[in-house]
């Protein structure tokens, strides 16, 4: 589990020279945190690519609003053992893939030295390589199809010069919100650290 997550953290460094050179980007992110809500008991590891939108939508305010484009790779990894009472069916891991507007508000200058809270808030589209998931129950997890919608509400520290770097915590549903009747749905806690450049 931690090698995975160092892996995907190193890659996403590597990919950083190359990304700002042509500014393709304005900055990345990865991520990291256990799913709540189901007996799957899934880890989520995460790595994102982000295009701030570079917008003010409160001029004049204390208050800045903007956002930014989030595209994330993820893989999440059941934690279950063999002595659990496993579903019969499912699967122990799943890849995806998500596209999300993310809203943000924050001060518009940093309250404590170069330290600026903020909140967000996002839903975008999921793609999953699996959509039933193995459980701790006589039945998986059903997602229902592999399309999902991505809910998100967030809050954070942006710190450093720049304002660079950021710290912060998020709170993901995923559910094909009734598309199908079977729509279980999961949720991620995570944490996660962001570079801006």
């Amino acid at each position: 589990m931690p090698i995975k997550f160092l892996s995907i953290f190193i890659l996403s460094f590597f990919s950083y020279s190359y990304c700002a050179a042509d500014n393709f980007i304005n900055g990345i992110a990865v991520s990291t945190g256990p799913e709540t809500n189901s007996n799957a008991d899934m880890d989520s590891y995460r790595l994102s690519l982000l295009w701030d939108w570079q917008q003010d939508w409160l001029q004049g305010s204390n208050w800045l609003l903007s956002g930014y484009y989030d595209l994330s790779l993820f893989y999440w990894e059941n934690q279950l053992n063999h002595q659990d009472n496993l579903s019969a069916e499912g699967n122990g891991s799943t890849t995806g893939i998500s596209f999300s507007p993310v809203f943000r508000i924050k001060p518009r200058q940093p309250l404590w030295n170069t330290f600026t809270p903020y909140v967000e808030i996002g839903v975008g589209a999921t793609l999953l390589t699996h959509s039933r998931i193995v459980a701790k129950a006589t039945t998986a997890v059903d997602l229902g199809n592999n399309f999902q919608f991505e809910d998100r509400i967030g809050l954070g520290l942006q710190l450093g010069s720049q304002q660079q770097f950021e710290l912060g915590y998020r709170y993901i549903h995923y559910s094909n919100a009734g598309i199908t009747s079977d729509n279980d749905g999961i949720d991620f806690q995570q944490l996660h650290l962001s570079f801006w450049f």
